[in-house]
């Protein structure tokens, strides 16, 4: 069986990072050798330094170093430097696989997160954007052609990789944002004398945060609201354009407390981005739901808007006139009083955002690179 080596650009002491790829490798760990590579911004904490060594997980932090174009070129260098060839090699995101790509190891897998190159042209103001794109573009053939597997987050997005870049079907695992059903644990709705919204994660520009505040402002109209806005360490002060009641800056350890105190969850994005959305799966609606808690979420989000009609769960919106977000509001506020609707949200996460499951999945696909 051959060592594993796991490559982020994320921090695994925030963010994503923290909540998802920390899970994972804790859990790889229990079954064969893991090395670990990852940027830190902060110095590595004793605690973090400790977990990894009691679960026999090799973990070789490099120093994020500056930002912009340069930075990123010097920390796809540094990484690929870094990558013992001989291991299987599972490179999550765009750049990690181009650090993969470069070093070329024995097997690697391209761990896709999203459609990186249309996102940023959809996002990005810049006037090169289209030159960026392109070179985007062919990055990712490269890296869809010479990688041994990859890894989609979405059903939705499969289809647009096979036209894409010409390959087979059977090259992709469709492996979802992943929630600890262990650790997000479903817990009783609070009191609805007033209703406790909780905004979490990070606030990037494909969040539609106008039709955020419409919902929010109606919501305010019916009953009396309460607005806590958990940004992750690093974000955005985007956020600052929310109306909200609470600020808090918490690492992801304590997101089961703040979502159990919570009734429900916006994770709404810009519904005009085009392709890109077919591959958006946000890890924060997976924690919600997997402890009960209902979402707004915008209805060109990867399979979210199959899974919510399906489980009979969740608030799916488009429009953004008075009349329609009178009826997001509705829908949400017949769920809450719902006594069923906390039990179908978990049941929802527990059957496809399951860690468990995801990474009995990588495991398998491991085993079939040995």
């Amino acid at each position: 069986m051959r060592p594993l080596t796991y490559l982020t650009f994320d921090s695994l002491q925030e963010g994503v990072g923290a909540s998802q790829a920390l899970s994972y490798v804790l859990k790889i760990a229990r079954d064969r050798e893991v090395r670990v590579i990852s940027f830190e911004k902060n110095e590595p904490s004793s605690n973090l330094l400790e977990t990894m060594a009691n679960n026999r997980v090799t973990w070789t932090p490099l120093e994020f170093g500056r930002f912009g174009v340069l930075g990123g070129i010097s920390r796809v260098s540094r990484m690929s430097r870094r990558i013992d060839r001989k291991t299987i090699v599972h490179a999550r995101g765009n750049l990690s696989a181009i650090s993969a790509l470069v070093r070329s190891p024995y097997r690697w897998i391209w761990d896709c997160r999203s459609m990186h190159s249309d996102q940023r042209l959809s996002l990005s103001k810049a006037k090169n954007r289209k030159l960026v794109y392109v070179v985007m573009r062919i990055i990712e053939m490269l890296l869809a052609k010479y990688s041994s597997r990859i890894i989609v987050i979405t059903n939705s997005v499969k289809s647009e990789f096979v036209s894409r870049y010409k390959i087979p079907m059977n090259k992709m695992q469709m492996i979802s944002t992943c929630a600890d059903i262990q650790k997000f644990k479903k817990t009783d709705f609070p009191s609805l004398d007033e209703i406790r919204i909780l905004l979490s994660g990070t606030f990037s520009p494909a969040y539609d945060l106008i039709q955020i505040n419409k919902i929010v402002n109606e919501m305010r109209k019916r009953s009396p609201v309460h607005v806590t806005v958990a940004a992750s360490l690093g974000a955005t002060a985007s956020w600052a354009d929310i109306s909200y009641d609470e600020y808090l800056s918490v690492p992801h350890d304590e997101m089961p407390n703040l979502i159990a105190k919570s009734h429900c969850g916006f994770s709404i994005w810009h519904n005009n981005l085009g392709v890109c959305l077919k591959s958006v799966a946000s890890t924060k609606t997976a924690e919600f739901l997997s402890m009960g808690r209902p979402v707004f979420i915008n209805s060109k989000q990867g399979d979210f808007k199959e899974l919510f009609d399906s489980y009979e769960i969740g608030v799916v919106t488009d429009a953004s006139d008075e009349k329609s977000v009178k009826k997001y509001v509705d829908e949400m506020l017949v769920l809450l009083k719902n006594a069923e609707t906390n039990e179908k949200c978990h049941r929802l996460a527990a059957d496809n955002f399951s860690l468990e499951e995801g990474v009995a999945k990588l495991l398998e696909m491991y085993k079939e690179l040995d």
